[in-house]
């Protein structure tokens, strides 16, 4: 039995070109690039998920290590993976920034902690959110959601898809969405925040020997605690509606045309 080259690089195609277009998956999706995963755990879940996506995969080009163009088709193939998990990440700020709002408004906005997903210091409410939309995420199996959207990339963006200029556009435009959700999200507590410091200012106004304000903090975290929980009321079918518009928006950014 006589094995050729062009035997061998096809072989590795069928490997390389999904394990490539995970691991930029990975670098950005949450939970999948959560520090407290060690880099080699998402090594061996790319290269497991790759094994299995290898027969699902139509047409593989050959994974020539010495040609030009695999490495031009290894970058569009990070490039594929990395737009599925940015518009992700996009999801989960949603619940970072409505927290941040949250806190801002609490006074809590000094009251940070470290980030071990993005490596940087968030408000306390806004990990907490973030946590919990995790949770939540993982409750209802949008982990498997999101590499089943993976998957289907495969079938609409093939491998030797040209660049996906116009996917691009859209996941950028999806950052507005991102805001307006957020703070749609955060939107009774900042309202509710708001007319507490009214009271307080009025209150001050109207009895300047009172010292309002060394009562007003601990009031504030009081209603902000009460405002929070009018926020989260419901959070759950909220969450839901989300997550389903998040799966639109996967769905249709693998069948905008690209090129």
């Amino acid at each position: 039995m006589v094995i050729t080259f062009t035997e061998i690089t096809q072989w590795l195609g069928l490997i390389w070109w999904p394990f490539v277009r995970l691991t930029g998956l990975f670098v950005i999706a949450p939970f999948f690039v959560d520090k407290a995963i060690p880099m080699r755990v998402k090594i061996l879940f790319a290269f497991v998920f790759s094994l299995l996506l290898a027969p699902m995969i139509d047409t593989v080009p050959p994974f020539n290590p010495f040609s030009i163009d695999a490495i031009i088709f290894t970058l569009y193939q990070l490039i594929f993976g990395f737009l599925i998990g940015f518009a992700v990440m996009i999801f989960f700020t949603i619940f970072s920034i409505a927290g941040q709002a949250i806190s801002m408004q609490m006074g809590l906005a000094m009251a940070i902690m470290n980030d071990p997903a993005n490596g940087v210091s968030i408000a306390i409410i806004g990990r907490i959110m973030f946590i919990t939309a995790m949770l939540l995420f993982l409750s209802i199996d949008g982990h498997l959601i999101v590499l089943l959207q993976l998957k289907n990339s495969f079938t609409h963006w093939p491998l030797d898809s040209l660049f996906p200029f116009t996917s691009i556009d859209y996941v950028l435009k999806m950052v507005s969405w991102m805001f307006a959700t957020g703070l749609l999200v955060a939107a009774p507590a900042i309202v509710v925040m708001l007319l507490s410091n009214i009271t307080f200012g009025l209150m001050n106004k109207a009895a300047p020997a009172l010292n309002v304000f060394a009562l007003g903090f601990p009031m504030t975290m009081l209603l902000g605690l009460f405002a929070m929980m009018a926020s989260l009321t419901g959070i759950g079918d909220h969450y839901f509606e989300l997550a389903l518009e998040l799966n639109r928006h996967l769905n249709y950014i693998l069948r905008l045309p690209n090129g």
